[in-house]
């Protein structure tokens, strides 16, 4: 659906393309007041944000046009409001996408794929195929709307079929939840080598920094997260290349409204994150945004509805541990029988009712071996399972 803003003179500001059963879904989870009237309002925001005021009693008229087109239950092609420019969009202003890509409050990291330290540490992830096949093409249907169509000419005679409707309009955001140390922001971080490898394209990654939380100060929260989805939107669609927004501990920021203690500015900063999140669905065709939680349900109920699909990280069964162990000490000439110890003692036992994560593996027992070794000894089995025995596993989140 079209919005289609003009000043006085009938000159075109702007083309505001939007969801219109999106919309009202989003105005009804926000307030309980007349869902059409919220409607007209956040529209007016997505205007404002853009530098577009609409004239004073116009809001009145918007909100008749979206309640004529409630009340027929069809879309109209074309909504018409007469507005002006404001200086919100251009000049020195915090949302400046040309200034904010420098800000460092902004995004801890920005990374440029092909990366060879990235690719390394996506290989190391082992025992996740599926989890990596099933994201690969994800990320495909959602960079690459072109991609759906052409498997489905190729694949059925040259029709586009049904099906490949359901796939078109999801939000380009995916939920990556689990435990601490079950790889998922590793994987979250990675993953943009193997995008880039599989297109031939370079792609960036922005990981927003949870100081987008402010200091406190009403309003800056939110400013702050608009301006880091505005300028992470105006990069992806000014290079044309995939682009990821990634936000580690998402609970951070986008915890539940429903929460009795949450204050004001932190409900703000979720509704922030809803409508950065929409506008990239219907404006931007090669961004996708990553959230990486320990605790999902505390993920408020709208992102969680809106995520294309959510992914849940487990510990490693002891398959895949003994994948780790084959890949990081398989060239110490270590016996089957010593791979299955070494497996057994790192998964769950009478003391503990959980296993060794990803990161206990690699980051703690296997350099901690190496540790007792060095510089005299070659590292052997006995001083692996020596650790194993004594190292301790990361114990699991527990969510309240």
């Amino acid at each position: 659906m079209k919005l289609q803003v003009k000043d006085k003179n009938g000159s075109l500001l702007k083309e505001h393309l939007f969801d219109f059963a999106q919309l009202l879904e989003q105005a009804q989870s926000r307030s309980q007041d007349d869902p059409i009237k919220v409607a007209a309002n956040l529209l007016c925001n997505n205007l404002d944000a853009d530098g577009i005021s609409i004239e004073p009693g116009e809001k009145l008229n918007l909100q008749k046009q979206l309640d004529r087109t409630a009340l027929l239950e069809k879309e109209s092609s074309i909504l018409k409001v007469i507005g002006q420019k404001t200086n919100k969009g251009s000049g020195s202003s915090q949302l400046n996408a040309s200034n904010i890509m420098e800000h460092s409050e902004l995004f801890e990291r920005v990374i440029t794929y092909p990366n060879s330290t990235y690719k390394e540490l996506y290989d190391s992830l082992v025992g996740l195929d599926s989890v990596k096949e099933r994201l690969l093409k994800e990320v495909t249907f959602l960079t690459s709307p072109s991609a759906l169509e052409d498997w489905s000419r190729d694949k059925h005679k040259g029709r586009v079929i049904a099906a490949t409707k359901s796939l078109r309009h999801r939000s380009p955001l995916l939920i990556f939840a689990g435990d601490i140390g079950t790889g998922k922001t590793a994987l979250a971080e990675s993953i943009g080598n193997a995008i880039s490898e599989s297109k031939g394209k370079a792609v960036k990654l922005y990981r927003l920094s949870i100081m987008t939380r402010g200091g406190g100060i009403v309003g800056e929260m939110t400013k702050l997260i608009t301006a880091a989805f505005k300028a992470a939107e105006t990069e992806a669609n000014s290079s044309t290349l995939p682009t990821i927004l990634l936000l580690d501990e998402a609970d951070a920021l986008a915890q539940s409204r429903e929460a009795i203690q949450m204050h004001h500015e932190d409900k703000a900063g979720v509704n922030a994150l809803i409508q950065g999140i929409d506008r990239i669905r219907l404006y931007t065709k090669t961004m996708l945004v990553i959230f990486c939680t320990n605790r999902l349900n505390a993920i408020d109920p709208a992102i969680r509805r809106r995520a294309a699909d959510i992914f849940e990280f487990e510990r490693p069964n002891d398959e895949q541990r003994r994948q780790i162990f084959e890949m990081y000490t398989g060239d110490i000439g270590l016996t089957r029988e010593q791979l299955a110890e070494l497996v057994k003692l790192t998964g769950p036992s009478d003391k503990r009712s959980y296993g060794f994560t990803y990161s206990d593996l690699v980051n703690r027992a296997i350099p901690t071996a190496i540790f007792s070794c060095y510089p005299h000894n070659p590292l052997t089995f006995h001083a692996l399972k020596e650790t194993a025995q004594q190292v301790s596993p990361t114990a699991p989140f527990t969510e309240r």
